[in-house]
C-alpha cells in the first residue's frame, strides 16, 4: 500500500511537471500590457505624488502616475492606457525623451528632467529608482533589492516551515538536514519564478502560481518520504500537508504586501 501510495505520488508530479510549460505558455498569451514606466521611490512621504511631463508631436501634456505602496516602498507606474494624447510608442529612449518627472508634496512641485542616460534603447518596460528625501532619480532598480528580497522571503518561509517541523517533535539532525536539503532547492525555485514579478498581471498569472504551488507540495511530499524516517509516514504527509497550506498562504500575502 506504501508503494502504491508513492508510485501515485510520483506519477502526479510527472504530469504535472509535463503539464506546467504548457499552461505557462498559455497564460504568457494574455491582453495585459505593463507599464511604460516604472519608479520605486525610498522614503515616500504620504502625499507624494508623481506625474511625468511628456512631449508628443510638438505638444508636451503630464501624465499621471498610479501609486501602490508596499510597507518600505511606494512604486509608481505610468501605463500607455493613462496617457490619451500620446497614441504610439515606440521605446522608452524616443517615448520619454525631454520628459521631465513632476514629484508633487506638501503644496510644492519639484521638476527633475529625466536624462536620455536613464533610459534603455527600444525598452518597453523602463525602471527607475526615485529617493525622495535628497530628489535623486536613478536609472533601474537597486543592485540589492533582488537578492534582499528574495532571501527575505526565503527566511520567512523556513522559519515557519521549521516551526512546524519542530512542533510535530522532529528532532534528530538527520531530519534536519534532509528537511533542508529538500525546502532550500523546491523553495528557492518558486522564489526565484516570483522574483522578476514586480509589473506581473497577478489575476493572469494566479492560476500558474498555484499550480506550481501544488506542484512543489507533491515534489516536497515524495521527497520527504524518501529522506526523512524519524517518524512515520502519515506523519510525514500531514507535516508536507500542514507546511505547505500556510506556505501558500504565506506567498499570497508576500504577493500582496511586500514588495516583488
Amino acid at each position: 500500500m506504501k508503494n502504491k501510495r508513492f508510485l501515485i505520488a510520483l506519477y502526479a508530479v510527472m504530469l504535472l511537471l509535463a503539464i506546467f510549460p504548457v499552461r505557462a505558455e498559455a497564460l504568457a498569451r494574455g491582453t495585459y500590457h505593463p507599464p511604460a514606466l516604472t519608479i520605486v521611490v525610498y522614503g515616500a512621504p504620504a502625499d507624494l505624488g508623481l506625474q511625468v511631463e511628456m512631449e508628443y508631436k510638438g505638444e508636451r501634456f503630464p501624465v499621471s502616475m498610479e501609486k501602490e505602496t508596499r510597507l518600505w516602498e511606494t512604486q509608481y507606474r505610468l501605463f500607455r492606457e493613462g496617457s490619451f494624447r500620446k497614441t504610439a510608442w515606440f521605446g522608452s529612449d524616443k517615448d520619454f525623451k525631454d520628459a521631465v518627472l513632476l514629484i508633487h508634496s506638501g503644496g510644492e512641485e519639484r521638476r527633475i528632467p529625466i536624462s536620455q542616460e536613464l533610459l534603455t534603447p527600444g525598452s518597453q518596460e523602463e525602471y527607475m529608482t526615485l529617493y525622495a528625501r535628497s530628489g535623486s532619480l536613478k536609472g533601474g532598480l537597486p543592485v540589492w533589492r533582488e537578492p534582499a528580497m528574495f532571501c527575505l522571503r526565503m527566511l520567512l518561509l523556513l522559519a515557519v516551515k521549521g516551526l512546524i517541523f519542530f512542533l510535530m517533535d522532529y528532532r534528530l539532525r538527520r531530519s534536519w538536514l534532509m528537511l533542508l536539503a529538500v525546502e532550500l532547492p523546491v523553495q528557492g525555485l518558486l522564489n526565484w519564478i516570483i522574483s522578476g514579478w514586480l509589473n506581473v498581471d497577478l489575476e493572469n498569472a494566479m492560476p500558474l502560481f498555484v499550480l506550481g504551488l501544488l506542484l512543489a507540495f507533491l515534489a516536497e511530499l515524495v521527497a520527504l518520504m524518501l529522506l526523512v524516517n524519524e517518524r512515520t509516514r502519515n506523519k510525514t504527509v500531514s507535516y508536507a500537508t500542514t507546511a505547505n497550506l500556510l506556505g501558500s498562504l504565506m506567498y499570497f500575502g508576500m504577493l500582496s504586501y511586500l514588495p516583488i
